[in-house]
């Protein structure tokens, strides 16, 4: 006999759901329809995530009046029971239609049109997560990852938890509900599991895309009255109350940073830096500038976000395919430098094996265990690479060379990427080039950073074990593997997202190499160049 019981807590819901009015947001229903306008896919994920619980419905219309997504990109809303479907480009904006056979919360309906309109790679490999009602706006960066939300009229069955993540407003809430972790979301911090943890950005709104490696040049002034934060540039007035919106990130997108006598407090500062834009940073060149930025936007992406706050940080694999045994010493230092909290890493011998008692004596240079495979070198390089692939245990993996070098921080730089641009796959910009046989270190940001493109550094590479296997592995060529890999998930309908290329140093040497362009490509376009090997930490370069 099956032991049920329905959702009944005194404090759950009262006799009719009523939610949180959002800005911007329009609502007319009929019967099992509901009729949505609102500004933008901010306004849509707020809307979701304070709805839960409100009506049930089996047809949902859905008009933006702006909407920009990747080009060529094509969501889908992961619903079951779905009978309908449409996405309807409007001008400046879209109109979306959804149908179901049997009715369904409205906020499963609204989570299932978010995933039609932005880009979504979900939380990971992580357990279920629920949705109570009466959250606030604050909750909207969960509303792409909403599948799951607690009723009135659920029915609580002791063979089965009802849920494992369940996020509500405040702890006391629906305490007759088993779970496996409790998640309290207020505007300001969020309570993961009786720990407090401040949560200020939204990377789906306070991000860096669009933010180039070059010529954001732009200095503004900001002022803190009457709890409005006022921004203000030679052809810039923005007053922003509440978090930095949609819009206000678009119109900063060529500033480089803020001067100010305020107090910005934490949330706006958390937010501007998650933008890249740096906050009274004293005036320095070219690549310091880039620096403040780059770190100002990690650590506000790294320790004020969801993902931060449900630790929900995935494991990476470090794949590194050599067919020269004099880089292993090299390569082990570069790997020693990487900072990331879970990372394995795997190197493949392509074409020879380690003498006895030299993998300890490598993994003791590299400073961590390194698994070492041997592949013979019939085998071509990219049916190597996919070997090594499938002996990572990581649920990313991204490709490191031998030749090239990498900052401590460059692994989170990609993941952080993941994050605010949920693409398939994540690469650093070409914009860094140290040329052996010049002896010269350029700078040559050709190809524009933090966007959606086809062409990302081969060495810089970061894609999801799953995705991987969806494309059907690394091609089995002999050469242009990473082209090879980006051509298969261009054709699969996948995007790839080219981040900053601070922290990757790329190295054309004088030995045989597996590229194809001339060294005299990257001796044009370039906007600075060094003398030598350039020595900074930021790319591992310094001693």
């Amino acid at each position: 006999m099956t032991d049920s019981r329905k959702v009944t807590g005194e404090d759950y819901l009262p006799s009719k759901v009523a939610f949180v009015g959002i800005a911007g947001v329009r609502i007319r229903t009929r019967a099992s329809r509901w009729r949505v306008e609102a500004a933008g896919v901010e306004q849509l994920q707020q809307l979701c995530v304070t709805s839960v619980g409100a009506a049930r419905v089996t047809n949902l219309e859905i008009r933006l009046r702006h909407w920009s997504p990747p080009k060529g990109w094509v969501g889908a809303p992961a619903t079951p029971g779905l009978v309908a479907y449409l996405i309807d480009p409007r001008g400046a904006g879209a109109q979306v239609v959804l149908a179901w056979r049997e009715p369904i919360d409205i906020a499963l309906a609204l989570a299932a049109a978010v995933r039609c309109l932005r880009p979504t790679l979900g939380l990971g490999v992580r357990p279920q997560l629920t949705l109570a009602p009466g959250l606030p706006a604050a909750a909207a960066a969960l509303a792409a990852e909403v599948h799951d939300v607690v009723r009135p009229d659920d029915t609580v069955h002791a063979h089965l938890r009802r849920c494992d993540t369940l996020v509500v407003p405040r702890p006391d809430l629906l305490p007759e509900i088993p779970r496996a972790t409790t998640v309290v979301v207020s505007d300001g911090t969020w309570q993961v599991a009786g720990t407090s943890h401040p949560v200020w950005v939204d990377p789906s709104v306070h991000h860096p895309i669009g933010r180039r490696s070059s010529g954001v040049t732009d200095v503004i002034s900001a002022t803190v009255t009457g709890g409005i934060l006022k921004l203000r540039g030679t052809s810039l007035k923005l007053d922003i109350t509440g978090d930095l919106k949609s819009e206000d990130v678009s119109a900063l997108v060529s500033v480089a940073a803020v001067r100010t006598d305020s107090d910005l407090g934490p949330r706006w500062m958390n937010q501007l830096h998650a933008c890249g834009i740096i906050v009274n940073a004293e005036q320095v060149d070219l690549l310091e500038a880039q620096v403040a930025s780059v770190s100002a936007r990690r650590t506000a992406l790294q320790t004020s976000t969801p993902a931060a706050a449900l630790g929900s940080w995935p494991s990476v694999s470090a794949v590194l395919l050599t067919n020269r045994d004099t880089y292993l010493g090299r390569a082990m230092k570069q790997i020693a430098r990487l900072d990331y909290p879970n990372l394995q890493v795997t190197v493949g011998l392509h074409g020879f094996e380690l003498a006895a008692n030299q993998s300890a004596e490598l993994s003791a240079v590299a400073g961590r265990e390194i698994h070492f495979s041997s592949v013979p070198k019939s085998v071509p390089f990219g049916a190597a690479m996919q070997l090594m692939s499938q002996r990572a245990d990581g649920e990313l993996i991204t490709k490191i060379d031998d030749d090239d070098y990498y900052g401590a921080d460059h692994i989170w730089d990609l993941v952080v990427a993941r994050l605010y641009s949920r693409a398939q796959v994540v690469g650093k910009a070409l914009d860094w080039i140290y040329l052996e046989g010049e002896d010269t270190t350029v700078f040559r940001p050709t190809y524009a950073a933090e966007k959606y493109s086809f062409f990302v550094a081969g060495g810089t590479i970061l894609i999801s074990r799953a995705d991987l296997a969806d494309v059907g592995g690394w091609r089995p060529v002999g050469k242009s593997i990473d082209r090879g890999l980006l051509e298969s998930i261009k054709q699969s309908g996948g995007l790839i997202y080219r981040t900053h290329g601070l922290g990757y140093l790329y190295v054309r040497h004088l030995a045989t190499h597996t590229a194809v362009v001339a060294d005299e490509h990257f001796l044009t376009k370039t906007q600075q160049t060094w003398i030598g090997l350039l020595e900074h930490e930021v790319f591992g370069t310094a001693e």
